[in-house]
């Protein structure tokens, strides 16, 4: 019950951080290049219609600027080591941990013992670690500047290969264990 009143502690302590970041603007702005408008005296409708392609173009361009890049799997192994030292500093054991990545997913082995966990127990721990990633994560995705909604996706696994914990597609924690 102390770790888990730590845990939300931390969680709401990495939640005001994110909150106040965003509400900073530490994210990094994008400016919408300014397109060179066409005048030439052709006749009137022409004119017209190219104004209206120039206007099409800068609104197109103002769609695709806005968005910040998703995380890259060669940016993986960057938040991974922020990750260890985000939950080293909240006082969260990993010694026991091994984190890895395939491509966007972040992978965790704990110890084989976590199989005879109880599934109330393992969907707690799960959910309790997607939170402190989450948290590091939108803080780590803002000073790299990706986006900070586009999670990597965590999967949990025992030492010898067992899934334990998979993230599924809605965001939700998913016991494999029974």
């Amino acid at each position: 019950m102390k770790k888990l009143k730590l845990f939300v502690g931390g969680f709401l302590v990495l939640a005001v951080l994110g909150f106040i970041l965003q509400a900073l603007g530490l994210a990094p702005k994008t400016e919408i290049p300014e397109t060179p408008k066409v005048t030439t005296q052709a006749s009137t409708s022409e004119v017209k219609e190219e104004k209206k392609d120039t206007t099409e173009t800068t609104e197109a361009s103002s769609k695709t600027n806005d968005k910040l890049p998703r995380i890259s799997a060669d940016q993986m192994a960057s938040f991974i080591d922020y990750f260890k030292q985000d939950l080293t500093d909240k006082g969260v054991d990993i010694s026991t941990y091994t984190f890895y990545n395939k491509d966007t997913i972040l992978y965790v082995k704990v110890p084989n013992d976590y199989k005879y966990y109880s599934k109330t127990d393992l969907q707690a721990f799960a959910d309790g670690l997607k939170a402190k990633e989450h948290e590091a994560f939108n803080v780590w995705a803002g000073i790299n500047g990706v986006d900070f909604n586009l999670y990597p996706m965590l999967h949990i696994k025992t030492d010898d290969g067992d899934s334990l914990v998979s993230q599924k597609l809605s965001g939700d924690m998913e016991v494999k264990i029974k």
